[in-house]
């Protein structure tokens, strides 16, 4: 840390924070969702100055940006860099603080204050004694003090020098948020700790993440949160990977060793190496905001519920009594929340895991095929296996609360005196879930979430060269190209005048094609599944069989209304 930051490397950051604002100051839709199904993907364009344009030109590293940062962010994304003449920072000694203690480190791990990383950290520290530079990203006064006592506390337990703190403020100053999901926010946190990796010379970093998080199935159509961030899945973390080697120009190892650990198995490290008494000084709370010196916790956010699940499943609670949470996981009112579905549909969740064996579970949860091809050390069946049992054993861990629950509260059960709107007393009714009051903005949410349920495929056509691109480098052309062809006019002219996509008769089409209708049919199969598998595994979009090209008996085909066609540039990479 002696010498300055290098200009790429440099570069890497400011293009970092460019997409961090933009993910926030760009829209969704407008403060009534009437444009939230039409604007939820939005097409970002950036042209950014850069000391080092040869290098961000390349069109293996665009390539790469534009797959993981679209991923990420459920976006698309293009990129345009051109020289600064006069770049936004200067190559300052960035992080003076490390300079003395350069050569020391051995390990560099993201560090938030909540329970995954601070468990990471007492596994390098404590446990393995390896002298670690904890990156600590933050944008509240309140996470860097949470952040600050832990440091202390781990920096008191072992040897001078084994462990040094690097906290970075990240705070998008000036203009007010209009987007607030993040989805970007990891690929700014990974930058940051790139950098400081390669700073000590290091070939890599590690998130401490468990994989319920990473993997983030949605737990219900109609809440946002469960579909809300891709932080650390296992395509994202490849995707990191991939870009941080090219810049490097060797291999860049980005880990994630808790990817097969519940949030359970992380509070019972915690407690298992004797630092169970410093739980409650942890983090998880999405709303710092509101913390106040005696309650760190709403109780209400998906990343509170998650966490007290986890501690509760654990027999942890003597580290952090209820009193830490403004609402109580079980007994507490939560029909005056408008985030009441979120604890709900979190029970409901696990329950559905729990009562469905794997191939269930696979018709459930399709998502899970994106993340199938991104485990090298095992087959596909394996990694569906070991996903299946991660998330079985976590919901069992979530039934088990509820289980002792009803125990320990069998009393106010029995006399009816738990609020309504509480855990307990949802789980056990058979009625109608009681909700808060809700408005237009609500209805129109939850409407639009549930035809996100249906997967948004884009398409490009190009005339010149007969060719369809759906994405990346997947083109349909040939036979493939003009039955799409055939069946674009229908699908244009509907979406032109907003009404239902008529469908062809199967005749009709064959004839068009010059072929009979049972090679129709032939060739609808076979591109319908080339389609399906190449989407699945290259950009995780999964498609059931009518998603592409519905049929429908005595009236024929017809390319899916869901279909969206965007302009060649939308998808193609540009060359370098």
């Amino acid at each position: 840390m002696v010498s300055n930051i290098p200009s790429l490397l440099f570069d890497l950051l400011e293009i970092a924070a460019y997409i961090y604002c933009a993910d926030q100051r760009a829209s969704r839709g407008t403060d009534t969702l009437s444009q939230a199904g039409a604007a939820w993907r939005r097409s970002m364009h950036f042209t950014i100055p850069v000391r080092n344009p040869d290098v961000w030109s390349g069109s293996e590293l665009q390539d790469a940006l534009r797959k993981t940062i679209g991923f990420l962010s459920d976006d698309t994304y293009e990129f345009t860099f051109v020289r600064a003449d006069e770049p936004f920072a200067e190559n300052d000694a960035y992080f003076e603080q490390l300079s003395d203690q350069a050569g020391d480190i051995e390990e560099v791990a993201l560090f938030s204050g909540g329970l995954d990383s601070f468990a990471g950290a007492i596994e390098f520290i404590v446990a393995n004694g390896h002298r670690t530079a904890l990156v600590g990203h933050h944008s509240s006064p309140k996470v860097f003090a949470a952040q600050k006592a832990l440091f202390e506390h781990l920096k008191h337990a072992v040897a001078p020098g084994r462990v040094q703190y690097v906290p970075v403020n990240i705070t998008n100053c000036g203009v007010q948020a209009t987007e607030y999901t993040q989805r970007t926010r990891s690929f700014l946190y990974a930058s940051l700790a790139y950098v400081i990796a390669r700073m000590f010379g290091k070939g890599g970093f590690t998130f401490f993440e468990n994989g319920i998080v990473s993997f983030n199935l949605p737990i219900a159509q109609d809440v946002l949160g469960g579909r809300a961030t891709r932080t650390t899945h296992p395509k994202v973390i490849r995707g990191f990977a991939e870009i941080f080697s090219l810049l490097a120009e060797e291999p860049i190892e980005v880990r994630t060793p808790y990817i097969w650990l519940t949030k359970r198995d992380i509070v019972e490290r915690i407690v298992q190496q004797g630092f169970g008494h410093l739980i409650g000084g942890t983090v998880s709370c999405a709303h710092p905001m509101q913390w106040t010196k005696e309650v760190r916790h709403c109780g209400v956010c998906s990343q509170c519920i998650d966490r007290r699940f986890a501690i509760l499943s654990a027999r942890a609670g003597e580290y952090e009594p209820e009193s830490n949470y403004e609402l109580d996981l079980l007994t507490g009112d939560r029909s005056l929340h408008e985030e009441l579905r979120m604890a709900v549909a979190y029970v409901k969740f696990c329950q559905t895991i729990d009562s469905c064996q794997c191939r269930q579970f696979d018709e459930k949860f399709p998502q899970v095929a994106a993340a199938l091809s991104f485990f090298p050390e095992l087959s596909n069946d394996a990694a569906r296996d070991q996903i299946f049992d991660l998330h079985r054993r976590h919901a069992r861990d979530v039934l088990s609360v509820i289980s002792a629950g009803l125990v320990s509260e069998q009393s106010a059960v029995v006399r009816s005196t738990l609020p309504p709107g509480s855990l307990l007393s949802l789980c056990l009714s058979r009625a109608t879930i009681p909700a808060p009051p809700t408005n237009d903005v609500d209805r129109q949410l939850a409407d639009f979430m549930d035809r996100l349920d249906t997967p948004v495929c884009m398409f490009a056509v190009d005339e010149e060269a007969q060719s369809i691109c759906l994405g990346g480098e997947f083109w349909l052309e040939g036979a493939n190209f003009k039955l799409f062809k055939a069946l674009l006019p229908h699908h244009r002219s509907a979406k032109a005048s907003m009404s239902e996509v008529p469908f062809i008769e199967a005749w009709k089409l064959a004839n068009e094609l010059g072929v009979d209708e049972q090679s129709l049919r032939q060739r609808v199969t076979r591109l319908r599944r080339e389609v399906s598998d190449r989407l699945a595994v290259d950009q995780g979009i999964i498609l059931e069989i009518d998603d592409f090209i519905e049929n429908r008996a005595r009236e024929g085909y017809r390319l899916a209304p869901a279909l969206c066609e965007v302009s060649c540039a939308d998808l193609v990479a540009p060359t370098a």
